[in-house]
């Protein structure tokens, strides 16, 4: 349920990061080709995602502890979309290495205010299928609830590795006026991994990964008056229902592989390959007679990705980065009582991109510069709208960063991202102009405690000067005996 809405925090800078943001990494503009770095070594577990990494990679005890805090607004919006975004969030990270194995385990609580949702009952009402519903008003929203997730990862013979993962995520949404919308949204995901390391320049991976996503919404009256909601099947056809209780349901469930090596061809040269595949299925259910859940919609997605990133480092203070990245994403959903089509698009995602890092010997400065181009593809019909768009427009972003430490072990960190998109999918605006600047702190100069902090500023702009603007803060403190 989710495809647009991720491909765009990829577009949009947001790194994927399994849990929350690196805070050096998001100071200095986010660099993710030539940095060197905890979260970004090329490895089965930072660059392959592959949990049976996570035996070699983490060989010490740690506790994160993080406030977040996120804010975005601005004019740049779509019709069903909110007015501005507060979220507030508290994070717990460890890792424990045990006996026989390692395990990572967190917690996250989550509370997003949006203001002004314009009718949209949906978390995500753009999410990459047709169906949503929607009321008559415009009103606030809070979103609050916790994640919770674990990994697990041991040696089974020597040089064999496994590894599993769990998540568990859970959602309580309130509208604030009629129609006093409920949203009950509940997603659980995990992975089974596996490794075998032939040798310290040859490494193999695999991993089976699933997930199932549930949103309830219920709009119930709180007077004599019937509630009164329209359930979408595109932009402009809806149909109305009233009740004293009217519900509503989306569940997804999707099955993915991936495949991931790392090859060290010799000495200064190592290679990352990635492969990913993954089929969902999204049905949108509604009660009707007798039937507690009828099935109104029918969406299919499917995904595929190839990555390739490398790491050439002729001397020891500095890293040339390298990494291209192919992506595609196919979804059709069909009104499933008339089994008619009523959209399928296609988003293809193509890029190459470069980087370098220097630390310098005289002076404890580390610079780093990325560039990355790309092409967008798209081609979207909805049939039911009679609306048929296709794009194909290329994109370039650039990032520049550094750190320098003012006092002994302590840092100051900088970091500036300026992109171009012909294509933005997700609002379908044209013409896009991202800018953001990032300014970063580290403090080492304890031994059980670190303390690093972000914080950002930026702006994304389209051809009619429409602008969001986003300001992020966090704070991290890193225990390491607890």
């Amino acid at each position: 349920m989710k495809k647009f809405y991720l491909l765009i925090c990829i577009l949009f800078l947001v790194p994927k990061l399994s849990l929350s943001q690196n805070e050096r990494i998001s100071s200095m503009g986010n660099p993710t080709i030539a940095l060197r770095d905890f979260d970004l070594d090329l490895n089965l577990y930072d660059f392959g995602k592959n949990v049976a990494g996570l035996f070699e990679d983490r060989t010490f005890d740690v506790l994160n502890i993080r406030p977040i805090i996120k804010t975005t607004q601005g004019d740049y919006k779509r019709y069903f979309d909110y007015d501005k975004s507060f979220t507030y969030a508290l994070s717990f990270d460890g890792t424990k290495v045990l006996k026989d194995g390692v395990f990572r385990g967190y917690v996250i609580y989550e509370i997003e205010n949006r203001k002004n949702v314009n009718r949209a009952l949906n978390r995500y009402p753009y999410s990459g299928i047709p169906f949503f519903i929607a009321d008559t008003t415009v009103g606030d929203f809070i979103y609050s609830g916790p994640r919770v997730g674990f990994q697990y990862s041991f040696e089974i013979t020597k040089s064999l590795y496994s590894g599993f993962e769990l998540n568990y995520q859970l959602v309580d949404g309130l509208k604030s006026v009629y129609s006093r919308a409920k949203s009950l949204w509940r997603n659980i995901d995990g992975s089974l991994n596996l490794a075998y390391k032939f040798s310290n320049d040859f490494l193999i991976g695999g991993k089976i990964s699933f997930l199932d996503n549930k949103e309830s919404i219920e709009a119930k009256s709180e007077d004599l008056f019937d509630a009164e909601i329209f359930n979408y099947r595109g932009d402009n056809f809806a149909f109305k229902r009233r009740s004293q209780q009217i519900k509503q349901t989306y569940r997804e469930k999707s099955l993915g592989y991936s495949i991931q090596s790392i090859i060290t061809s010799f000495e200064k040269l190592r290679i990352g390959l990635k492969s990913e595949y993954s089929n969902s299925i999204l049905k949108t259910l509604y009660p009707y007679g007798m039937l507690e859940e009828y099935e109104e919609g029918h969406s299919v997605f499917e995904n595929l990705l190839i990555s390739m990133k490398a790491h050439f480092s002729p001397l020891d203070n500095l890293l040339v980065g390298f990494e291209s990245n192919y992506e595609d994403y196919k979804s059709w959903s069909r009104i499933s009582e008339l089994s008619l089509m009523n959209w399928k698009w296609e988003l293809k995602e193509f890029n190459i991109g470069s980087g370098i890092s220097y630390r310098f010997n005289l002076i404890p400065l580390i610079l780093i510069s990325e560039i990355s181009l790309g092409k967008i593809i798209s081609d979207s019909s909805k049939y039911i709208d009679n609306k048929f768009v296709n794009h194909n427009k290329p994109f370039y972003l650039f990032k520049t960063g550094l750190e320098y430490e003012i006092l002994n072990q302590i840092f100051v960190r900088f970091g500036i991202q300026n992109g171009k998109f012909g294509f933005e999918p997700e609002k379908g605006g044209k013409d896009i102009s991202i800018n953001k600047i990032s300014l970063g702190l580290g403090i080492y100069s304890f031994k059980f405690i670190h303390v690093d902090y972000y914080i950002d500023y930026g702006k994304i702009r389209n051809n009619l000067n429409q602008v969001n603007k986003n300001l992020n803060s966090q704070l991290n403190l890193k225990l390491f005996s607890y």
